[in-house]
C-alpha cells in the first residue's frame, strides 16, 4: 500500500487516548498501521516516516494493517 503516514489521535477521550500512524490515501481513506515487534502504545516505528510518502506492505489483522517493511515513495 502506498500513501502518507500521519499520527492522529486515537481513541479520544478514552483511557486508550494516544497518538498513533495511520496510512492516509489521496482519496481520504486511511488505515491505523502497527509494525510487527514495536510498542503499541508507542509506536515508535514509523516516527521518521510521519508526514512522509511510503509504501508499506504486510496484512490486515483484525481493522490493523501489520507492517513487516516500510520505506519512502516517490
Amino acid at each position: 500500500l502506498t500513501g502518507i503516514i500521519e499520527y492522529k489521535t486515537f481513541a479520544e477521550g478514552t483511557k486508550s487516548e494516544s497518538s498513533r500512524p495511520f496510512l492516509c490515501f489521496e482519496n481520504g481513506t486511511q488505515i491505523l498501521l502497527y509494525k510487527k515487534g514495536d510498542n503499541p502504545f508507542e509506536n515508535n516505528g514509523f516516527t521518521e516516516f510521519d508526514g512522509k510518502k511510503v509504501t508499506v506492505k504486510g496484512e490486515l489483522v483484525n481493522g490493523v494493517f501489520e507492517v513487516i517493511s516500510v520505506g519512502e515513495s516517490d
